[in-house]
């Protein structure tokens, strides 16, 4: 299903056909806040990135933040064009599953513990070669790398917004395409509306207003709608995405019985598939969700 395609069939549900009502914009963000928690809880999306070590340093920034401005990482995931981009941030990720160091892999240990470690020749009960641990934002590799080396991190991450904007501008023949704002723009990202062709994707971000797509537009426009984006799930969960924005609509409408049916469907439909994915990868053990973050 497509964003727009979700969007209608909630307001058809509801009954909640004007715009002036409820805008587009309020129903996108309740889909994109529905796709969020499913991926969270069930562990949905996953991706991998790699980095080199640095001699005698033992930490390593992995998101973007007032002190850091983080370009090391070269991402894997299935919604970037090239299936791999470099200089990122791994501003997606929610949670790491794994880390290996040159190749092998790393044991999870507590930032706690390795003030108890009078060195790093004195490793404690940690059986790898490498540990890792998380502080604050960093990621961090005890003992301290004394040579470089590959460090890959592998994540659960959200997907990306998706959105519609209403002041693109395109020009035939060009693979160009301009907006007020490129800042919820993603590599990958899947493109639609006019002049532009079916599988359209984002391939660059040029700038600020500016991003290059997969195929040339069809046609010149200004200030045309397109829509970025699409659900990052599976298709067989695509449909649960109308239950969560029809139970919040509901509660906006003061419908008392739609607001208790469509809150019982979301929650039971989330639950069916963070079961689902629970039991594809081996294990049916309820766990609570965290973040690393």
């Amino acid at each position: 299903m497509t964003l727009s395609e979700i969007t209608t069939e909630v307001r058809n549900i509801t009954g909640v056909d004007s715009t002036s009502v409820l805008a587009d914009s309020i129903i996108h963000d309740l889909i994109n806040e529905a796709q969020y928690q499913l991926c969270d809880e069930a562990n949905l999306l996953q991706g991998y990135a790699t980095r080199n070590s640095v001699v005698d340093q033992s930490e390593y920034p992995m998101k973007t933040s007032n002190s850091d401005t983080v370009t090391d990482w070269t991402v894997y995931q299935t919604n970037l064009s090239s299936g791999n981009t470099a200089s990122f941030s791994l501003e997606q990720m929610t949670r790491i599953f794994r880390v290996e160091y040159d190749g092998s892999i790393c044991q999870r240990i507590g930032i706690n513990e390795i003030t108890d470690i009078p060195d790093d020749t004195s490793m404690s009960n940690i059986t790898t070669d490498k540990a890792y641990y998380i502080h604050d934002d960093k990621l961090g590799i005890f003992p301290t790398p004394t040579e470089v080396k590959e460090i890959k991190v592998y994540y659960y991450r959200l997907p990306h917004k998706m959105f519609q904007d209403a002041t693109c501008d395109t020009s035939g023949g060009s693979a160009n395409v301009t907006m007020d704002d490129t800042t919820d723009v993603r590599e990958g990202m899947s493109i639609s509306g006019s002049n532009i062709s079916a599988g359209t994707i984002v391939n660059s971000i040029s700038n600020s207003t500016t991003i290059v797509i997969s195929a040339n537009a069809g046609g010149s426009g200004s200030n045309v709608t397109l829509t970025f984006g699409k659900p990052e799930i599976d298709e067989r969960y695509q449909r649960i995405l109308i239950y969560y924005p029809c139970w919040r609509v509901s509660e906006r409408l003061r419908d008392l019985n739609l607001i208790s049916y469509f809150k019982n469907e979301w929650l039971e439909q989330k639950q069916r598939v963070i079961l689902e994915r629970q039991s594809r990868d081996g294990s049916t053990v309820l766990t609570v969700p965290y973040n690393d973050f």
